[in-house]
């Protein structure tokens, strides 16, 4: 909105004199971000308590031996204060002509929604075992991965034809392979599928999806300001992507939108994400990963959400079938619970983790 106004005023020939700041990428990114917390933290008691009258009530207390009867009845779905806030943000920060910002919008709303639906069927059937079936879960997801997909290969992507079907190799500048519109439209929706509940499997614990998620939303908020940058972007050998510095001022709403929920979600929580917020934070990152062409960096920069997934599914595809249990509990930040770690510092030691990984990440901006 506040860009709009600086266009109306050039367009009547009037000088926007302080308004100028409102064209400039970075402080609508610093903007964004600040804006998004102050309305997390503003409202956030407010959605609480309405969720709570709304009986949007955890049904977790049937996993005794995990100790989480205690949590018992604290309000869920508290995704809803995160998209909100992001959406708010942006209306007052974001050029919504852009093709990236809205693919990211359309990605955080659409599994904000999904999820929104499995936490409304936990809560009814009051059960958390109760929820979306996996194959309805699965058909949800794909009903968004598979247009974005194709999207992305088609004439209407803003990503410059040469690299649409290029799949590109972080710290190597001449490692990438065009392996054609079908093959990289199948990537994509198994990529997407495996982000997007991998995020969702880490919300285990108060705060622990959090950290993780805002992490790597900076670093992709970063990619995009450089990709965006004509000179940013040849300097660092990438190719210029027009218009992807507004995946910057998502990216900036985001991490101000996770930071004030955090204040809420920090243990012991007021209020859960919930599959609403898991699965819109999902998206969200999916969807910046492919629109910034660093999808193969997502297993380095969200190496935490990698291995939950990872400790999940060997358990359940293999040491199910096995009769053997591979691992304690799982995912894994369950079996360090088990195993007398208090839950704070299992999540504080995630969120170390999660920064080594993001500087990891980082370096691949010059080590190419």
């Amino acid at each position: 909105m506040f860009e709009t106004l600086v266009d109306v005023l050039l367009a009547l020939g009037v000088r926007p004199g302080f308004f100028r700041l409102f064209d400039y990428l970075s402080f609508r990114v610093i903007m964004a971000a600040l804006t998004a917390m102050a309305v997390s933290l503003l409202v956030g008691h407010g959605v609480i308590v309405r969720l709570y009258r709304g009986r949007f009530r955890d049904t977790g207390g049937d996993q005794a031996s995990l100790r989480t009867d205690s949590k018992r009845g604290t309000p869920t779905a508290g995704g809803v204060l995160i998209i909100g806030s992001v959406l708010f943000s942006l209306s007052l920060w974001g050029r919504w002509m852009s093709p990236y910002l809205l693919a990211a919008t359309a990605a955080l709303v659409y599994f904000g929604l999904a999820g929104l639906f499995d936490d409304w069927l936990k809560v009814r059937l009051q059960s958390s075992l109760f929820g979306l079936g996996q194959l309805a879960k699965t058909i949800l997801q794909l009903g968004f991965a598979v247009p974005f997909a194709w999207w992305l290969v088609s004439d209407a992507s803003p990503v410059p034809a040469a690299m649409r079907t290029t799949i590109f190799v972080p710290f190597a500048r001449h490692v990438a392979w065009d392996v054609g519109p079908w093959l990289f439209m199948a990537f994509v929706v198994f990529a997407f599928y495996s982000i997007v509940n991998a995020v969702n499997i880490t919300d285990g614990l108060d705060g622990l999806a959090t950290g993780p998620s805002a992490l790597t939303a900076t670093l992709y908020g970063i990619f995009a300001y450089v990709l965006g940058n004509a000179v940013a972007s040849r300097y660092l050998l990438f190719t210029f992507q027009p218009g992807a510095g507004e995946l910057a001022v998502f990216a900036g709403a985001l991490v101000g939108g996770l930071a004030g929920f955090l204040w809420f979600n920090a243990y012991p929580a007021e209020v859960f994400m919930g599959d609403t917020g898991s699965m819109a934070v999902g998206g969200a990152l999916a969807s910046m990963a492919f629109l910034t062409r660093q999808e193969l960096l997502f297993p380095v920069v969200g190496g935490v959400f990698v291995a939950t997934i990872a400790t999940s599914l060997l358990q359940q595809k293999v040491g199910d079938r096995i009769g053997r249990r591979i691992f304690l509990r799982a995912p894994m930040h369950h079996a360090w619970v088990h195993r007398g770690i208090a839950e704070p510092k299992v999540v504080i030691r995630t969120w170390i983790v999660s920064v080594m990984l993001a500087l990891a990440a980082a370096l691949s901006l010059k080590l190419r």
